[in-house]
């Protein structure tokens, strides 16, 4: 994949560490059998990187890493110097070490620019800073294309050998807030500190890229920290995950149970609360009524402003045997799709796009039901962020089921935005970024580029959609989109896959052209591929700014992106 820098660049590398070597940069050829071998200065400087100072910390290793042999893939390394330190560094208020660790990979090859890999899940590990790129079907990586990368923990790890290990660190009230929002800036500004030291000269441009969790910290990077990026990439953001997990774990687990049969150990077992035939009998309804809204009669929901069925009208009536569910499921699946609510009906969630996507292996049954009671996806999540970290004061407890089974939806919800005399910030204010103020953003000229499938079983497009409406009613439609695009991609499950759906695209590319060559994307074409189950590889679609939708022009290939048109909704 090649990402929208065809000129050529230098770079004088080591400057800033008494070097003064100049290198001659192709920044995204992709012919990286070409690319320069590392001189002996390059790999001295990268030594001595350990040691070096950053803001509250040091760099604790560095050392030069050999390119990858063999094919290119979207994991692979160019020669490059992979630097790793910590900030931060104390003991928390549980008696356990934190500090904020970070990994940064300079290139050989640098193309003077600067990629922010954001997280996932809770982080709570170094993810290896390759610069993933966002959507499905990658085959390359920011790394490659010769951007410096960083990646951070997020001021924790994730405990080995005890139940929820991975939300334990939420006792700690500081550690709450660098996971929060105070890991962007601290480092970023550790990175470009040692761009700077290290190439002898800051980065031209600077990006961040994230998907949920990430893609969170990406709009909290646009909302809070506007001068520090250029671009940015919010990629299935949960950028109001307090609601979320309330959502994902006690509000519609209770909701599930209602349905459920008793398992084995006596409880509900919400995997068989919806079997994979109700499942498919919801996918075929949707398909049903919104299928051909958009022109075409393709297995896909393009035109989502028209797609509003009634799950209550699912109910199999007298003799009904078949693409219909029982009353009480029925009811439970419409309740789902609106959303979760307070018990006097205040809305906590949005409501969900209704997507054939729901049947997916990928979506409602492994997020939703799981295989077996309980291991599906966001119990395991969701309540164990919910009860450790959104809610003051946590619950700790190592049965998260028996959590979502048993707590009350409104005071947990309550408690997202409560404070107490240890946890004095709330989990609302520390992790969400609900904020259309972009001003700071705007006038610097950042660019802010956010897509969400409308088949994701973790965040609802509806939910970011809201969001944008906040932007556009305080910018104006047009002025908002100077700065800020939002795409559905149909069919798209979390971040990537989807069989009902083209989850193939560039949207990095398209950033950096919109940031570097002032073309903002109207559209972007998506592919679809056999690897997330779609059962028509090569399909292509485009991707519509939104609120334009795609429509079928009424003749031409629906395996075609060129048969489709981009119109706002009528």
């Amino acid at each position: 994949m090649k990402h929208a820098l065809h000129e050529v660049v230098r770079s004088a590398v080591g400057v800033g560490l008494g070097v003064g070597m100049v290198v001659t940069l192709s920044a995204c050829s992709g012919d990286d059998d070409d690319a320069p071998a590392p001189s002996p200065t390059f790999t001295q400087s990268c030594s001595a990187l350990v040691g070096r100072a950053v803001p509250g910390g040091t760099v604790t290793t560095a050392e030069f890493v050999a390119a990858t042999a063999g094919t290119v893939t979207a994991s692979s390394f160019p020669d490059h110097c992979l630097a790793r330190g910590a900030m931060n560094a104390r003991t928390g208020i549980d008696n356990k070490p934190y500090a904020l660790g970070f990994e940064l990979r300079l290139p050989v090859t640098w193309n003077s620019r600067f990629y922010y890999q954001g997280g996932s899940g809770v982080d709570g590990t170094l993810f290896v800073a390759t610069g993933a790129y966002p959507a499905g079907g990658n085959t390359r990586n920011a790394l490659l294309d010769g951007y410096a990368v960083v990646t951070t923990d997020s001021g924790h790890r994730a405990e080995t050998g005890v139940a929820n290990g991975s939300y334990l660190f939420a006792v700690d009230p500081q550690a709450r807030l660098e996971y929060g929002d105070q890991q962007v800036p601290q480092v970023t500004a550790a990175a470009k500190q040692l761009i700077n030291n290290f190439y002898g000269k800051a980065p031209d441009k600077s990006y961040f890229v994230g998907c949920s969790n990430g893609g969170r910290q990406a709009m909290i990077a646009a909302q809070r920290y506007p001068t520090l990026f250029d671009g940015i990439v919010a990629a299935a953001p949960g950028f109001r995950l307090t609601q979320a997990a309330v959502q994902g774990s006690v509000y519609q687990t209770q909701l599930l149970a209602t349905i459920a049969p008793t398992g084995a150990d006596g409880r509900p077992d919400i995997s068989q609360s919806l079997t994979d035939t109700d499942l498919k009998s919801i996918s075929n309804r949707i398909l049903q009524s919104c299928d051909a809204l958009d022109g075409a009669t393709d297995g896909i929901v393009s035109k989502l402003s028209a797609c509003q069925p009634d799950p209550a009208a699912w109910a199999c009536t007298a003799g009904q045997t078949t693409d219909c569910l029982t009353p009480a499921k029925a009811a439970v699946v419409k309740q789902i799709f609106a959303g979760a609510k307070t018990s006097t009906g205040a809305q906590i969630y949005e409501r969900w796009s209704f997507d054939p996507g729901i049947a997916d292996a990928g979506a409602w049954r492994t997020w939703f039901l799981g295989s077996r009671s309980p291991n599906n996806a966001l119990l395991s999540i969701f309540a164990g962020e919910l009860s450790h970290i959104y809610t003051s004061p946590p619950t700790v407890t190592p049965d998260l089921y028996g959590y979502s089974l048993t707590a009350n939806v409104d005071a947990e919800y309550a408690k997202t935005r409560a404070t107490t005399p240890i946890y004095t910030v709330s989990a609302e204010s520390f992790t969400n970024a609900e904020s259309p103020n972009l001003d700071a953003f705007k006038a610097r000229g950042g660019k802010l580029l956010m897509f969400n499938g409308t088949a994701d079983p973790a965040f609802s497009f509806p939910d970011i959609e809201a969001y944008y409406r906040k932007v556009q009613a305080r910018y104006g439609s047009d002025n908002a989109a100077e700065s800020a695009r939002l795409f559905a991609v149909p069919g798209m499950a979390h971040c990537s896959g989807g069989s009902y759906g083209t989850d193939q695209f560039d949207a990095f590319g398209a950033l950096v052209k919109w940031v570097e060559q002032g073309a903002a994307p109207d559209t972007m074409t998506a592919t679809a591929r056999a690897a997330a189950g779609a059962p028509w590889p090569g399909r292509t679609r485009p991707l519509c700014s939104y609120p334009k939708e795609a429509i079928y022009k009424g003749t031409g290939s629906i395996e075609s992106a060129a048969s489709f048109e981009c119109r706002a909704p009528s």
